[in-house]
């Protein structure tokens, strides 16, 4: 199955639901509700929950046109968009062509391709520290840092050569030699633990995942995003495969970039956030990414639950029992924190026992 290109038009119809807290530094709360025990005539109820402190999207990318050409461009869904920089070292050098970001240990590592040097990045104010002699290759796109492993790597795109990159003195060593279809490899990712680095491919326009042990290259799928767009960069977040998807207006000449998720599964590209216009963006750098909410049921006989995904919902319960019924807040597979309500439906009254009575007997009845 092919992945489906993405319009620009689309993408910016299809954001995420807003956020519900106007603080990102407190983590994400959820209550259930109170416990309730229910008439026993009454098998339909609500189960309404509360949340906060959800998570913004935020992150960052670089190098717009423009009045952002050569800065720092950062998305946060409470603050919007700033623009940081431009992007420079200490005498002033602009930096312009920020290939990637790699958050690694507390820090921030850039990738500059025209000075072909690993620097140190200050988001704050978008000072380049580099951290040795450039490297002796010609277009150095996309970093992967492999936290188990504690490895970095970058990738020249000219030789299509996978570098393995010391951090302490940038000098670096060649892991293999990409065959020769592979030569527009625009980024790299690494899935901590699993021993490979991915990347994308916008020559054979297609997702591919290198074996670091054995050197072998498995497809992965078909980005399919045609010419006038691009799976520019890729990162992957709590698990998950995310790319910076920019598209070419010819109209306007401009490009545009937006966050999406690859879903490796169904083979989709889900947008989150907004189209961020005018900037033709290398890199990608994931902060935070929003918590969905979630009913479930824990125990008790079986109930419905219309719209497990809104706090407020109407719940069905088939008979008398106890049931309960967790609201979670998940980071993609993983619950960060849930909650519980109890609701009891009781039996039905038992009709009332009929007793005899007094007085004469009627017609044909005796004592």
């Amino acid at each position: 199955m092919l992945l489906p290109r993405i319009a620009t038009s689309c993408l910016a119809a299809a954001l995420l639901a807003p956020c519900l807290a106007p603080a990102a530094s407190a983590q994400v709360w959820v209550n259930a509700g109170q416990d309730a025990t229910l008439a026993p005539e009454r098998p339909l109820t609500r189960l309404a929950g509360a949340a906060g402190n959800i998570s913004p999207l935020d992150f960052w990318v670089a190098d717009g046109d423009g009045a952002s050409e050569n800065r720092l461009l950062k998305w946060n869904d409470f603050t919007g968009l700033t623009v940081v920089g431009p992007l420079q070292d200490s005498t002033g050098r602009i930096y312009g062509w920020p290939s990637d970001f790699e958050r690694v240990r507390g820090e921030v590592f850039g990738i500059e391709t025209f000075d072909r040097k690993l620097y140190r990045l200050d988001g704050t104010t978008g000072l380049c520290t580099d951290v040795g002699p450039a490297l002796a290759y010609g277009r150095l796109f996309g970093l992967a840092y492999d936290y188990g492993a504690d490895k970095l790597y970058a990738v020249d795109n000219k030789t299509r050569k996978i570098l393995q990159v010391d951090r302490t003195t940038a000098t670096a060593t060649v892991i293999t030699t990409l065959p020769a279809q592979f030569s527009d490899v625009r980024g790299l990712a690494c899935r901590s633990g699993d021993g490979r680095l991915w990347f994308c491919d916008d020559a054979t326009e297609t997702l591919q995942r290198l074996d670091l042990a054995t050197l072998t290259i498995e497809h992965i799928l078909d980005l399919n995003d045609g010419p006038d767009a691009k799976v520019d960069e890729i990162e992957f977040f709590e698990g998950q495969l995310f790319c910076a998807y920019r598209t070419y207006d010819a109209g306007t000449n401009i490009w545009s970039v937006q966050l999406a998720r690859i879903d490796l599964e169904d083979e989709v590209a889900v947008p989150y956030g907004p189209v961020i216009h005018d900037v033709s963006a290398h890199s990608l750098l994931i902060h935070s990414v929003p918590e969905s909410l979630v009913w479930v049921q824990v125990s008790g006989p079986a109930a419905t639950i219309e719209q497990p995904a809104r706090l407020d919902t109407p719940v069905t319960l088939s008979t008398p029992g106890q049931y309960v019924f967790e609201l979670q807040a998940r980071l993609f597979h993983r619950v960060v924190v849930a909650d519980q309500v109890t609701i009891r439906l009781p039996p039905p009254a038992a009709p009332p026992k009929r007793t005899g009575g007094g007085g004469s007997p009627g017609p044909g009845q005796t004592h």
